[in-house]
Order: C-alpha cells, then sequence, then structure tokens
C-alpha cells in the first residue's frame, strides 16, 4: 500500500486535488466554528444556523478568490487569508444590516471573523509545515529528470537540494551544441518513473528542436518545465514553482492538452469498452473461421511505430498465411504504393477468409485492444510497420506528433486509394485542426466510409 501511494503521489493532478479538498475542508470547518461561537456567545443560535450553507458558500468562494487554493507560493500569503476572512466578514455586516432577522449582528461579526482567522490560520500552518516535511524525508516527490549543459545542471541541482523540493532527481541529461539527444531522452523517459522534466537553457535551442522535445516529454504525460534565462524574466512574470526558489515556467503543448486530452482519452476508453462488447460476436466468429480455414494464430501481432517513435505491438485478425512476413521481400518489387508504404491489391499471400475480413476493415477491429491499452486512439495517425517508418523522411516523422488511431482522416478521405505523400498531408492537417468534434465527424465517416468498402483492400 505504501508503494502503491507513492505511486499516487507523482501525480499532479491527484496531489493538487488532495490539496485542494483538505484546504477546503479546513476552511469550512473554520468559518462554521467561527459562525457557531459567535451564535452560542450572542444567543443567536437558531436565526445563524439557518443561514449557515449560505455563509459557507460565500465564504470559501472568497477564499477562492484569494488564491488561497492555489499553489503554495500564493496560498501561504498571510495577507491574502486576512483579506479573505475580512471581505467575508464585511459581506456579513451587510447582509445583518439587509436581512435584520439573520441574527448577525456587528459584534458578533467581528467575533466570528476572528475565530475563523485563528481556526483556519493554524492549522493552515500547521498542513504547510507537513507537506515539508513529507518533502524533506524524499517521500511522495515526483521523479525528475534536469537538461542542460553542465554548469546549467549543476546550479539547478543545488538550488533542488537547498530547499524542501517536491521533485527528486532521477537522472540527467546533456545539452550540447544546441541539440538534445532524443533517442536517450525517450528512452530515459519510456524506462523510468520520470514525471517531471526540468530544462535549462532553453533558449539554445531552435523551434524544431524544441517542439521535438515538448512532442517527446507531452505524449508521454510528463510536464515540462523551463529554466527563464535573464532576458525572459525581465520582459514576463515568472510562475515560481511548488517549494522551490527557482523561477520555472510550465509548458504546455499546444491544441492537444489537458481537459482536450483527457476528453479524447476518455472517448476512446468508452468506445473501445463498448465496441468490444457489441462486437463481441463478430469477434468470435471471425476467430473461428481464421481458426479454420488456415493454420497459425487467430491474431496477427505486429510491430508498429507510434507516437514520437515508440514501438509497440499492434493487434489484428490474421489475413495473410503463416508466412506472409517472410514472403515480403520476394514481393517488394511488387509494390503497387508509392512512398515509404507497402500495399499491393491482389496480394498472394491473403487467404479467402483474409480477403472478406480486410475489405469489410473487420482485420482492424482487435486494435480495439490497443485503444483500451492506451496505444492507440479511436483517431489518429494510422500506426505503419517498423520497415515504412524505416523508409520515411524526417518531414514524414512529423505524423508522429499524435497517438496513432483505428481511423483517420485520411480513411474518410480515399483510404488506399491515396498517395503515400496525400496521407501524410492528411494526417498533419489533422494534428493541427485536432478538436472533439473533429474526432467524432472522422469516427461517423469511417462507418460509412467502411459499409461503402472504399480503398480497402
Amino acid at each position: 500500500m505504501r508503494e502503491a501511494a507513492r505511486r499516487l503521489f507523482r501525480f499532479h493532478a491527484f496531489r493538487r486535488l488532495l490539496s485542494v479538498v483538505v484546504l477546503i475542508s479546513i476552511d469550512a470547518a473554520a468559518l462554521s466554528v467561527g459562525v457557531l461561537v459567535s451564535a452560542y456567545l450572542t444567543g443567536t443560535g437558531q436565526e445563524v444556523v439557518t443561514y449557515l450553507p449560505v455563509v459557507l458558500a460565500v465564504g470559501l468562494a472568497l477564499f477562492a478568490a484569494q488564491d488561497l487554493y492555489d499553489k503554495a507560493l500564493a496560498r501561504r500569503n498571510p495577507a491574502a487569508l486576512i483579506g479573505a476572512v475580512m471581505l467575508w466578514a464585511g459581506l456579513l455586516a451587510i447582509g445583518s444590516v439587509v436581512y435584520p432577522g439573520s441574527g448577525f449582528g456587528l459584534g458578533g461579526v467581528l467575533l466570528a471573523a476572528l475565530v475563523a482567522l485563528v481556526a483556519s490560520g493554524a492549522p493552515r500552518f500547521l498542513y504547510e509545515q507537513g507537506v515539508e516535511w513529507i518533502y524533506r524525508r524524499g517521500s511522495f516527490r515526483i521523479p525528475t529528470l534536469v537538461i542542460g549543459e553542465k554548469g546549467d545542471r549543476e546550479r539547478l541541482i543545488r538550488a533542488l537540494d537547498a530547499s524542501p523540493s517536491a521533485y527528486r532527481l532521477v537522472g540527467e541529461l546533456d545539452l550540447s551544441d544546441g541539440r538534445v539527444d532524443l533517442p536517450r531522452l525517450r528512452e530515459t523517459l519510456d524506462e523510468t518513473e520520470v514525471r517531471n522534466v526540468i530544462l535549462a537553457g532553453a533558449e539554445r535551442l531552435d523551434d524544431e528542436e524544441f517542439l521535438d522535445l515538448l512532442r517527446s516529454v507531452r505524449l508521454r504525460k510528463v510536464k515540462l518545465r523551463v529554466v527563464p534565462g535573464a532576458i525572459t524574466l525581465l520582459r514576463t512574470r515568472p510562475v515560481l514553482s511548488e517549494y522551490m526558489g527557482v523561477p520555472l515556467f510550465e509548458i504546455g503543448y499546444p491544441r492537444l492538452d489537458n481537459t482536450q486530452r483527457s476528453l479524447k482519452r476518455l472517448l476512446d476508453v468508452t468506445g473501445s469498452l463498448l465496441g468490444l462488447t457489441f462486437l463481441s460476436p463478430l469477434l468470435l466468429a471471425v476467430t473461428l473461421a481464421v481458426k479454420i480455414t488456415s493454420s497459425g494464430p487467430v491474431l496477427f501481432r505486429q510491430k508498429r511505430i507510434g507516437a514520437d517513435e515508440k514501438v509497440f505491438i499492434c493487434y489484428m485478425f490474421r489475413s495473410m498465411y503463416e508466412d506472409a512476413e517472410a514472403r515480403q521481400e520476394e514481393l517488394e518489387a511488387m509494390n503497387e504504393a508509392d512512398g515509404a508504404v507497402f500495399k499491393i491489391k491482389n496480394d498472394p499471400r491473403i487467404t479467402p477468409v483474409g480477403h472478406f475480413i480486410r475489405r469489410w476493415s473487420i482485420d482492424e477491429l482487435p486494435q480495439l485492444i490497443n485503444v483500451l491499452k492506451g496505444e492507440m486512439s479511436l483517431v489518429g495517425p494510422r500506426p505503419l510497420p517498423v520497415r515504412d517508418f524505416e523508409r520515411m523522411s524526417e518531414m514524414h516523422k512529423r505524423r508522429l506528433a499524435a497517438i496513432p488511431g483505428m481511423s483517420g482522416y485520411w480513411q474518410i478521405s480515399g483510404r488506399s486509394n491515396l498517395s503515400f505523400e496525400d496521407m501524410v498531408r492528411l494526417d498533419l492537417y489533422y494534428i493541427e485542426n485536432w478538436s472533439l468534434s473533429f474526432d467524432v465527424k472522422i469516427i461517423l465517416k469511417t462507418l460509412g466510409a467502411v459499409l461503402k468498402r472504399e480503398g480497402a483492400y
């Protein structure tokens, strides 16, 4: 359970949610105590208790407006707490004049505010001290990778060591000649539990290099924070990190980020679960047909290149004979597709059942498992085999900036009838213009394309 708790606390969203819940509970209890103590001492208990829910709602809204549920540096400001309580008391005083029957008098309001201030301030102070104590012990800290030149990394690490930081250093990566070793970065992110990357010297990277780095980080749901240079600090207002005296900017990825990413993932999980449930009779029938009509496994497992060049195993119903991959080299001369992909309309390796399930795109249904696992999405650029990836140019690899999908913009625009360049162009258009409504539109049009059997072979 301790290890499970440690893993859970590494997620920033969970930590923020837990912090907000704890602080709201403290403030709600403090305001209630203030009102009830005041009502008891002034003898207006019955009237005041009736309005207690409204009084609490107004007080908590004022606390939120004063950033008392924000990040550590904002919420630790004593002036903000005092200001929120005073505003609350002021509104109660106005309310006591407008609604004389509320039971609040000026003396009672001031007493309630004083009690609430003490009842909220003391637990908040203990809570913040407890958080720092936990971080000093090294518990629940976020595994962090530091990227930068040697001098920048050393200064940053000294700052991490000198403060009760929420970050725990688990690795370093050099930034030399204005370049980042992206393959090594991807390997580190995939093989470790890094949840946070701090980049020092971002101004030394050109735009393309920085966007490649950002893409690698964000596609793995890892946060990227940047140590700004002196000129940047003079021109902008820095966002300070939690529990650390180094100014950091948190970088978001354009278009698909935060709430939108969560909504897309929710659509994927819901769609894949419904698909696997309602299509289970069809899946069972195809399983039996493939097994009976040809030797070999029912599912064909192939290495595909996913988001940011990450390799994963893609599942499909086997539509070819068992020796199909071994025979591909001898069929290369018959390739009818241009560019990096391999396509033959009348491929001799396809089984009779394979022709049918390919024609209706049934062979791709097991990819719902990939979607459920998070390796694919319902909509996105189609994942290509390793053979095709190795023949792609760097420009073509830009289509790997999004999680691959079972369907894509290309699939409702001609599918296999399109050239490779057209496919890449449509994929890039999808990435740059993504929206949830765009995904839903593609899903609906894909169903129509499948029923019409457009470009499928």
